[in-house]
């Protein structure tokens, strides 16, 4: 192999790099595009593979935390399969030929089912950076600039009338955004911080963790009209956990809880004196692995659609945990065209040192950025 090909190698870590030490920035999504342009250089499948899982293994660092966390640390030989495993799995399709639309069916394949459930750090995170504001037009802008990115690459003028008329746009886009004021989340919507721990079927912990969030909804939505929950902080909604709930919520008040129910990372309602036992979300996409075990018979399930819902007058959309991460499940919100992004996430598992939370924020910043869309944050920690 060339001495130009090993220099590609770190060049696809620094990438990945990005996602860590670029925090809720918008770093690891600018930079995942680099992704896109380093493929194409290595000229054989075994170099262009090696390039892709040098940006996985490195951005996908945090999965190792997080399995740790999650299961504790007694799964940490499966926390490192899952590391290595998944950033194997999305390194594969980079190996293809970039040449006749190679470089773009990689680029779909890593980031749409089945791969896709696995498919963070996306180079189409990117989209939101180049595009802002741009909705679709930034999805087929990005699309074609990787798609004209290996013509472009070996002179092609079609090719290179392309991707310069690409940057053109993105230049434009960008000054436009730079002098348009940015989307505020409506005035009303509060979106509370919590730290409840798992109750892992311990009574006594989850009516504790009830308590506390009951008290935290009051505390830091107090004159609110939406208050809005972290993901999974209550773990059923049963007849009396919403009685529960409905008889704290004040009067005029809405509250949005994430709550699992029927096998369903869902959103719950609840208005004063009355829970709907209905959510009105239900998680696209789930952790494979986390609170999603297909191989047994009692784990959560994913939905594959989740619906854009009103809320006091708006259509609203919940980016649930690794939904932040999951570039399918955005189009899904494209397609439906939300007013409001609420971005729910429930990271009790993330030790201080792990960039997990930060890069889901970093790709939701992206997206919703893409949409020009206000954000309503809310997470567990």
């Amino acid at each position: 192999m060339s001495g130009q090909f090993w220099a590609l190698v770190p060049l696809g870590a620094l990438a990945g790099s990005a996602w860590l030490w670029g925090g809720n920035s918008l770093a690891g999504p600018a930079l995942s595009i680099g992704l896109a342009l380093l493929v194409p250089l290595g000229q054989a499948a075994m170099q262009r593979f090696l390039i892709a899982a040098a940006y996985y293994l490195t951005g996908s660092w945090p999965i190792v935390g997080a399995v740790t966390g999650y299961w504790g640390r007694s799964h940490a030989g499966v926390a490192f399969g899952a590391w290595i495993g998944a950033s194997i799995l999305l390194a594969l399709p980079w190996s293809l030929s970039p040449r006749r639309g190679g470089l773009l069916l990689a680029l779909a394949l890593t980031a749409l089912p089945p791969l896709g459930v696995i498919g963070w750090i996306s180079p189409w995170n990117a989209a939101g950076v180049l595009f802002p504001a741009w909705g679709w037009g930034g999805v087929l802008g990005i699309s074609a600039a990787v798609a004209a990115l290996p013509a472009a690459m070996r002179a092609s003028r079609p090719a290179q009338g392309i991707l310069a008329s690409v940057l053109a746009v993105s230049a434009c886009a960008n000054i436009v955004a730079a002098v348009s004021p940015a989307p505020h989340a409506p005035r009303g919507w509060v979106g509370v911080q919590t730290r409840v721990p798992p109750d892992r079927g311990n009574i006594l912990v989850e009516i504790r963790n009830s308590q506390a969030l009951v008290a935290d909804g009051l505390r830091q939505g107090a004159g609110a009209r939406v208050v809005v929950f972290p993901e999974s902080v209550l773990p059923d909604w049963y007849a009396g956990t919403r009685a529960q709930f409905a008889a704290a919520v004040p009067p005029g008040q809405i509250w949005l809880l994430g709550a699992q129910t029927a096998a369903r990372d869902a959103v719950v309602r609840a208005d004063r004196g009355d829970a709907d036992p209905v959510p009105v979300a239900t998680a696209a996409g789930l952790l494979l692995g986390g609170d999603w075990l297909p191989w047994k018979a009692v784990s959560l399930r994913p939905a594959w659609w989740q619906r854009v819902y009103y809320v006091d007058g708006l259509r609203v959309w919940s980016s649930l945990c690794i939904e932040q991460l999951q570039p399918w499940t955005w189009l899904e919100a494209m397609v439906q065209r939300p007013e409001l992004i609420l971005a729910q996430y429930n990271a009790w598992w993330a030790g201080e040192s792990n960039a997990g939370p930060a890069i889901q924020r970093a790709s939701t910043r992206s997206w919703a950025r893409l949409m020009a869309l206000p954000v309503v944050w809310a997470g567990n920690r």
